[in-house]
């Protein structure tokens, strides 16, 4: 029974963010997410099975060949606006989100996701530089409200997380997309059936995506891409926001 629970974690880890093949070259110098991910996957490609692997880079593989990455709302789109609510059952509105000033909005797996771990925890710690450029951190899942709470209470999170029942925002934004069939058996297989985690008729996940959003409502940044082991550079963002910044002078 354990190692069939060992079996599982590790399964999901690769399924999760290994993402198969790894890029080649060490990530860039000033880069820390980059490189947190990355050593994460190298650890979980050294003990997971070459089929589950394998199954994760096909479905990589399809979603990047589906076309969402051109689809999904990009850099100057609008955002949709929304009422979502938190894990304590709260509603929060996007446009009271807006008038305190540009938000940073997070699309991730659920908390079973490994990675989606990882890299909302480095957001908790660049919490300070978002706040000195007034702006707010939105995470968003399709997880229920007990399992947004279940992440904050993980992740000692004190920014915005957010519950999409069935992806309804989520598919607004473009970027929920129905995981290859592939990927998706590997996960039910292992104890993960999508389906029924979310309530969607069909195996679904949103991208990893980022956005910078202004207060009028443009998106100023996107960061999209169908390997899910990879995710926007804080710096990146916070970049981004220092710009807007400027051009508000």
């Amino acid at each position: 029974m354990a190692r069939t629970k060992l079996w599982k974690a590790v399964l999901i880890m690769a399924l999760g963010g290994s993402g198969g093949a790894l890029a080649a070259g060490a990530p860039a110098p000033g880069r820390p997410v980059e490189a947190e991910l990355r050593a994460a996957a190298e650890a979980s490609a050294r003990k997971a099975p070459p089929e589950a692997l394998a199954a994760s880079q096909q479905g990589i593989d399809a979603v990047a060949a589906s076309g969402i990455l051109k689809t999904a709302l990009g850099v100057g789109g609008s955002m949709p606006a929304f009422t979502l609510r938190d894990g304590r059952g709260v509603p929060v509105r996007s446009a009271d989100l807006l008038a305190r000033g540009p938000l940073v909005v997070v699309f991730y797996r659920g908390a079973w996701c490994p990675y989606c771990n990882i890299y909302l925890h480095r957001w908790q710690e660049e919490l300070p530089a978002l706040a000195q450029r007034g702006a707010t951190l939105v995470a968003i899942s399709g997880e229920k409200p007990d399992g947004t709470a279940a992440i904050v209470k993980k992740l000692q999170a004190t920014f915005v997380v957010l519950s999409d029942p069935r992806y309804a925002v989520s598919r607004r934004f473009g970027v929920v997309y129905e995981v290859p069939r592939v990927a998706a058996d590997a996960l039910r297989k292992h104890g993960l059936d999508l389906a029924a985690y979310y309530g969607t008729p069909r195996d679904e996940l949103p991208l990893s995506a980022t956005y910078v959003v202004g207060q009028d409502g443009k998106v100023t940044y996107a960061f999209l891409d169908a390997d899910y082991k990879k995710r926007a550079e804080p710096a990146d963002v916070l970049a981004t926001l220092d710009r807007m910044r400027a051009a508000r002078r």
